[in-house]
């Protein structure tokens, strides 16, 4: 899919492959959380100090935790956006920030689902950890997205 044609305009097979390659997405990340409750990933849970009462808890949580973080990950952007326009910045300046910000935003919602749902229990520590490495995930997955872009 070129970047100047909207999704409108593409052909019925670019569409479909489009559409099939979310769906495997979102089934391809179904498939990892449901073997790792099986094949004993959540083991670690235990040893990082994650309480759940169910599966289904868990599974919540995580939902919860993907649809508040599309929240998040577009103010993050735009944050970004923003500082990119004002100028004022140096490039190292704003992955800083943005990484940051990544974090904030990753800590604030793990804590709100924690404090919000009454059948898991997350340690402080454990927050911070996980916060942490979401946020450099996110921020070398936007680099390598970045990259490609500047690449065309």
């Amino acid at each position: 899919m070129s970047a100047d044609k909207p999704f409108k305009e593409e052909s019925l097979r670019t569409k479909i492959f489009i559409i099939t390659a979310i769906v495997l997405l979102f089934l391809v990340s179904f498939g990892v959380i449901t073997a790792g409750y099986f094949f004993g990933i959540i083991g670690l849970f235990k040893l990082l100090g994650v309480h759940y009462d169910s599966f289904a808890a868990l599974s919540w949580f995580i939902a919860g935790y993907i649809v508040f973080g599309a929240v998040g990950e577009l103010l993050t952007n735009i944050m970004r956006i923003f500082m990119r326009k004002a100028n004022k910045w140096s490039d190292k300046q704003i992955n800083a920030g943005f990484l940051f910000l990544s974090f904030l935003v990753s800590l604030t919602i793990i804590s709100t689902l924690d404090n919000m749902m009454h059948t898991i229990e997350i340690e402080a520590v454990t927050r911070v950890i996980v916060s942490i490495v979401l946020a450099l995930v996110d921020y070398i997955m936007d680099a390598k997205l970045e990259s490609k872009q500047e690449d065309k």
